[in-house]
């Protein structure tokens, strides 16, 4: 009872201390209004901050997941990057191991090849006379070659390599071509029969005369007429005019005794 009397008197209290009309129910009305406008207000104003600090959140999480996961990207790439160059390492090192090798085998191979010259080049005089010129032009060509110190010494032994190629290719190969030879004390134009290393045989355009060349008296020597037929034969496989066939030829001696 003391409590609600206590009230009272305070409630009158604040009546008479304040203004005139301070409690006309327009008045309330309106501060409550007012109260309540502005606690909407805040209210308003702090879910657009609550909302842009959402998307900003947002925002910085997805920011944050983005430099995350570039930072382990670049951090594998580094790993990467670090494997790599140690493998470099490791490759210019063998690199290195295998120049030096080169260089001995370099400077061991250039007499080596100088010396496989002068092999074929005596073969190409002591065998018979089979595309000569065309022989021995390819062998000069290639000494110039070896001697030069402008060449690599990989350029050499490839040319020095296709010329022996070569040279192996006429022992299993046959070959028609034209060639004057000295045959029965005349110069004539012949057609060249070669079969492989074997042996040469000549017959002139009309079929009338044949020979063979002899090694061992290194000279071109006539043949009976008997060969002629199969000479020409022989011309014409050699040109693909025929199909192959036994053909009966003459080899006589391989070397002079």
């Amino acid at each position: 009872m003391v409590k609600h009397s206590t009230r009272l008197i305070l409630i009158a209290l604040m009546a008479f201390s304040m203004p005139t009309g301070a409690f006309s129910a327009d008045n309330l009305a309106e501060r409550a209004m007012d109260s309540v406008k502005k606690g909407v207000d805040i209210r308003k104003e702090t879910q657009k901050n609550e909302a842009r600090w959402f998307e900003d959140k947002k925002k910085l999480v997805a920011e944050y997941t983005s430099l995350e996961a570039e930072f382990e990207s670049l951090t594998n790439e580094e790993i990467e990057l670090v494997d790599a160059i140690n493998q470099l390492q490791v490759n210019i090192s063998d690199l290195e191991t295998s120049l030096k090798d080169i260089e001995e085998i370099a400077s061991d191979l250039d007499p080596f090849l100088q010396a496989t010259v002068v092999e074929i080049d005596a073969l190409v005089e002591n065998n018979f006379p089979m595309l000569l010129d065309e022989r021995k032009n390819r062998i000069a060509a290639l000494k110039t070659l070896v001697q030069s110190s402008e060449i690599t010494v990989s350029e050499k032994f490839r040319k020095t390599m296709e010329t022996l190629f070569v040279e192996a290719s006429y022992g299993n190969t046959v070959e028609v071509y034209q060639e004057k030879v000295s045959l029965g004390g005349e110069t004539i134009l012949a057609d060249i029969f070669r079969l492989g290393r074997v042996s040469l045989f000549c017959i002139t355009p009309d079929g009338n005369l044949t020979g063979f060349y002899d090694r061992a008296k290194e000279s071109w020597q006539p043949l009976p007429v008997s060969y002629n037929s199969e000479i020409a034969k022989a011309v014409e496989m050699g040109t693909k005019r025929r199909a192959m066939d036994f053909l009966t030829l003459p080899l006589g001696r391989m070397v002079a005794q």
